[in-house]
């Protein structure tokens, strides 16, 4: 049953907090049994009297976190040093119900597992506040913009990253919740502040995090480019010796234009496919020649590769002068090539096709690529940037609960950051794949917790 039902979600809550329960009115007209109830204005008394002071904290692993026996019993507790009369009371069925309802809610809010454990604790010091929110707003579980739940749903979102009770954005959510508990007593406007805190408190640290993580995201990019231009580096020129004289404008000048193509384009684009072509062609054709074929194509490549190589860095902000002097020495370098060959120029000799030795070969970091395609494909389309999960760290460690923040398609990596955008961990995607299906890693629902919760309690009352 869906929360937002509203007619089928009244009547399930008003057949089990008056269904074979008296009304306060019915009660006052019976003859008395020796016990009377307290009325509503007591409850709503005794329960700010307590407000502060019960302080429940959640204890992972324990099967009963919420007692309402005992809650109760302390409320009556309570009641009774409130009251003038020593005549034993009891709370009606009613407000009985309610309480028992509200606890069932919070019951609920503990199986959750989007919520983290400290979160957890947080929530259920609101317990009271929502028990006195219940009894003097009878719409209150059926109006999904009460502040009261506003306030639940928004401490679980806000907490979603948050793994203990030891860092400053946890300790100051309690600050704001005890605040809460001095002030409220029955008005609303206590949750409203309390919200409102939240919400400041939100925009900081939402800030906070954009700025950490976009720093560290640019840290882990430049990073991979380094390394993917120096694979390609290494692996078109391994068979060539680069003369000093040009030997900077290949490995200072246009190895730094292949960073920025990459760090801006992407390995998909037409641009970096221009910058790989030429580092390609430039290992074939500086190359000892070793035919006529061989001589032929590096006669008819070379003034073109140059004046590409020219024109590219000339867009960039490298020092021009250095750029000049390297392409120079790269033009005098082909031609003294061709003049030193062994092999005679025949202008009637005509280049057919390019040399089977010359064809361009698929580098390491192309090969890895595909196969690192082949892994994210692995992926569920739920795995997407900016998700929480709860990341799995070993057999014997716990999970950690970390937001996917970047995926390098080139590496199938998944790089994972905490709260504060810092690079904790990183995942190749077919075992985070595994890890997903075999359940040991799982994403967290940033979802409504009030909601979920209501909807778990509804769900199961109807069944029964």
């Amino acid at each position: 049953m869906a929360v937002d039902d509203t007619q089928s979600l009244y009547k399930v809550i008003n057949k089990f907090i008056n269904d074979e329960a008296e009304t306060e009115k019915q009660v006052a007209s019976r003859p008395s049994l020796g016990g009377q109830f307290y009325n509503r204005k007591d409850v709503i008394k005794a329960l700010s009297n307590i407000q502060l002071s019960f302080q429940p904290e959640y204890i992972p692993g324990q099967k009963v976190n919420i007692n309402t026996d005992s809650f109760k019993s302390s409320l009556l507790n309570s009641m009774a040093k409130l009251s003038d009369t020593a005549t034993p009371r009891s709370i009606n069925q009613i407000d009985g119900r309610t309480i028992d309802f509200v606890e069932m809610i919070f019951g609920a809010f503990l199986r959750d597992k989007n919520t983290s454990d400290a979160i957890k604790s947080l929530l259920l010091q609101l317990q009271v506040p929502v028990i006195k929110t219940s009894l003097l707003d009878s719409k209150f579980f059926y109006n999904d913009s009460h502040p009261a739940r506003i306030l639940l749903d928004t401490i679980a979102h806000l907490g979603i990253g948050i793994e203990d009770r030891e860092n400053t954005l946890y300790k100051t959510m309690g600050l704001i919740i005890n605040q809460l508990l001095r002030s409220f007593d029955e008005n609303i406007v206590s949750f409203r502040t309390a919200i409102s805190a939240l919400n400041r408190l939100s925009e900081i640290e939402k800030k906070k995090l954009h700025q950490n993580e976009q720093q560290t995201k640019k840290l882990i990019f430049k990073e991979h480019a380094r390394q993917l231009v120096l694979t390609e580096l290494q692996f078109h020129l391994m068979h060539v010796t680069l003369p000093p004289s040009f030997q900077p404008l290949i490995l200072n000048h246009w190895s730094t234009l292949m960073f920025h193509h990459y760090v801006k384009y992407g390995t998909d684009s037409k641009e970096w496919s221009l910058v790989t072509d030429v580092l390609a062609t430039l290992g074939n054709t500086l190359k000892p020649i070793e035919s006529k074929q061989e001589w032929l194509y590096v006669n008819n490549t070379y003034p073109g590769l140059v004046d590409t190589i020219e024109a590219e860095l000339s867009t960039t902000n490298q020092n021009k002068e250095k750029i000049y002097l390297g392409i120079r020495n790269l033009n005098n370098h082909y031609v003294n090539l061709l003049n030193s060959s062994a092999f005679e120029h025949d202008e009637n000799d005509t280049l057919l096709e390019e040399p089977q030795s010359f064809q361009k070969e698929e580098s390491p970091a192309e090969k890895k690529a595909e196969i690192s395609r082949q892994k994210i494909e692995l992926l569920p389309r739920s795995v997407k940037i900016n998700n929480w999960y709860e990341v799995f760290t070993g057999i014997d460690s716990s999970v950690r609960r970390l937001k996917l923040s970047v995926i390098i398609e080139e590496e199938a990596a998944l790089i994972f950051v905490d709260r504060h955008g810092t690079k904790v961990m990183v995942k190749d995607a077919e075992d985070f794949s595994y890890e997903l299906q075999c359940k040991q890693s799982r994403m967290i629902n940033d979802h409504s917790v009030f909601d979920t919760a209501l909807t778990q309690v509804i769900q199961s009352l109807s069944t029964k």
